[in-house]
């Protein structure tokens, strides 16, 4: 077990403002190579990734409004050359969720951006000190992990909806060819061998359940199939399942929530 504290608040021209947790610690830095997503938009991906799983923003700032080098100074782990922080231009953003703490700290150089993930989960706390069982923050162990946004919200929240798929009208197959979150998952699943992804296709409540699950599977195999064929994705690190309406994400009343619940998620079944 390990207590850090977490920036809740901007520099007040003193200090960063912190609440105090207690669980286990866990550190990671990425690097994504040559994306061309900016700073904000790597943050506001994974921050919406963050309210899905139910978790209350505790404070979301951007270099300026943070308090620049005096907040930067305050915040984050690792240093260069492990991370590249432009002091004009990172985002940091913290995270609750009942006992569950995160934050995110992003910036980016020219070519590349970084991620910094900070974790403290209280049932992962064994009782043992510190000092007995530090937090796995081996800088170089996350770097060879280089993954996109996608894979930091997969290693952060263990799921996350893959958006920007169309499916011709009641059917399984997928109308566009070029899907950008296909080819970033197959990007991570090539850099992480070790990880699994289970392909999970969910439909609104339109008819019974038995055509929906077997919709909602045809979905995912559908996926699966694209993540193969045209992404190279290896499909011994794949599965495809379907639940149908049961696990909707809104509700069904509205056709807002409806267009919601028709989606496939990948969700983070292993890493052995």
């Amino acid at each position: 077990m390990a207590r850090v504290g977490l920036a809740v608040a901007r520099f007040d021209g003193e200090t960063v403002p912190t609440i105090a947790t207690e669980g286990q610690v866990i550190r990671q830095v990425w690097k994504v190579d040559g994306t061309s997503q900016t700073s904000f938009q790597i943050l506001i991906a994974l921050r919406e990734q963050l309210l899905e799983q139910g978790f209350d923003i505790l404070l979301q700032c951007q270099s300026v409004s943070c308090g620049g080098f005096d907040f930067r100074f305050e915040v984050g782990h690792f240093k260069a050359p492990d991370i590249f922080v432009d002091l004009g231009d990172y985002h940091y953003l913290s995270a609750r969720k009942d006992d569950h703490f995160i934050s995110l700290l992003v910036s980016r150089s020219y070519e590349d951006a970084f991620i910094e993930l900070l974790q403290v989960d209280p049932a992962g706390s064994t009782g043992e000190s510190a000092s007995a069982k530090p937090a796995p923050a081996a800088p170089t162990e996350a770097r060879a992990q280089p993954v996109g946004p996608i894979g930091i919200t997969l290693e952060t929240t263990g799921r996350a909806v893959l958006k920007g798929l169309t499916f011709t009208t009641g059917s399984s197959d997928l109308a566009d060819d070029d899907v950008p979150v296909l080819a970033e998952l197959a990007k991570y699943l090539a850099q992480n061998p070790n990880r699994q992804i289970g392909l999970v296709g969910h439909t609104d409540a339109v008819g019974g359940l038995d055509g929906n699950v077997n919709l909602s599977r045809k979905r995912a195999t559908s996926v699966k199939n694209s993540l193969v064929e045209l992404y190279g994705a290896d499909p011994a690190q794949l599965s495809a399942h379907g639940v149908g309406f049961l696990l909707p994400r809104a509700s069904n009343l509205t056709d807002e929530g409806r267009k919601l619940n028709r989606r496939v998620e990948a969700v983070l079944i292993s890493t052995e």
